[in-house]
């Protein structure tokens, strides 16, 4: 499971990230360790349940970073992934909360970041907060100071929908001003989408506005599901037939869900779960499959900033 892949940001001292350099040599680890599964083996698991040994690349959130810097590489290697786009952003032109949360983040430092966010709280938007899954499930292999963690937690779990855009439009604007330009550039637009597809990737699903879908009615599921599904095929003129958990773990999805998920057509999903897939699930369940976090390989681990990896001791 893959996020940002990218060149070191500019005024983002605190942001995390992988950089490209650190990607391909987790790339060429993989292949010297294991091997990577072809498109032709991973298509024949899905369709007989069998599992063939090796590792299946998977990136989330629909960033400009998978078009830029990750498909040249995968083409160039002969190596397929699949990439799980947002349609919200798309569609509003306007960048998706978690990934306000990152930049704020990462130009701010968790310290200050929740020095600004605690000017803006008060006692009824923190309606999540008694939800002990939310407080001890969460950001578990991720190497954050408490701030940040505290910070992520508050704005990804504890605070209720009506209020968080409110809250990080305010902070938003108090630091990077303009949001449409930087949505702009900051995902894959539609002729990429159709790119990646043609160039032997597998394109799905991972919600409209990556919103938690445990804190979602079904009803208000249903309308994200429905909503991305339907603008991606519009995008590539065929249906999309596979899910991405928005956070995943057993948390962020419920029995509405995955029957949700069914019924739209998705043949498999990926949860965020840290083992081998099995047999067993490809045949009991695949609306949760499972995936490692590329930081629990050599080379995946966050550099910060213009930092790498060795030098911040993450």
């Amino acid at each position: 499971m893959y996020h940002y892949v990218r060149e070191a940001p500019d005024r983002l001292p605190y942001f995390r990230y992988l950089h490209v350099e650190d990607f391909e040599r987790q790339l060429d680890w993989f292949a010297e360790n294991n091997r990577l599964v072809s498109r032709d083996e991973f298509d024949e698991a899905c369709r007989t349940g069998r599992v063939p040994k090796g590792f299946v690349l998977t990136f989330d959130d629909g960033l400009a970073d998978h078009h830029r810097c990750v498909l040249p590489l995968l083409k160039e290697r002969r190596l397929f992934g699949i990439f799980y786009i947002c349609s919200g952003p798309l569609e509003r032109r306007k960048l998706l909360d978690v990934h306000r949360i990152h930049l704020i983040l990462g130009r701010l430092g968790g310290e200050v970041a929740m020095e600004r966010l605690q000017s803006h709280l008060t006692d009824e938007m923190l309606g999540d907060v008694p939800r002990i899954e939310f407080r001890e499930a969460t950001y578990r292999n991720q190497v954050n100071d408490n701030a940040t963690t505290i910070f992520k937690r508050m704005l990804n779990y504890w605070i209720s929908y009506e209020y968080r855009e409110r809250i990080l439009d305010e902070l938003f604007e108090e630091e990077f001003g303009d949001h449409v330009k930087i949505a702009n550039d900051f995902y894959v637009n539609e002729d990429e989408i159709r790119d990646l597809d043609s160039s032997g990737m597998i394109v799905g699903s991972h919600g409209a506005n990556h919103f938690l879908f445990s804190k979602l009615s079904a009803e208000q599921q249903r309308e994200e599901i429905t909503a991305s599904f339907s603008f991606l095929a519009r995008v590539l003129g065929k249906p999309v037939t596979t899910f991405c958990y928005p956070y995943g773990g057993k948390h962020a999805f419920t029995a509405d869900t995955v029957s949700l998920l069914e019924d739209a057509g998705a043949l498999f999903s990926f949860d965020v779960n840290p083992r081998d897939i099995t047999a067993a699930d490809l045949r009991e369940g695949r609306q949760a499959l499972p995936r490692y976090d590329c930081n629990m390989f050599p080379y995946g681990r966050a550099s910060l900033g213009r930092a790498r990896p060795e030098q911040v001791g993450v």
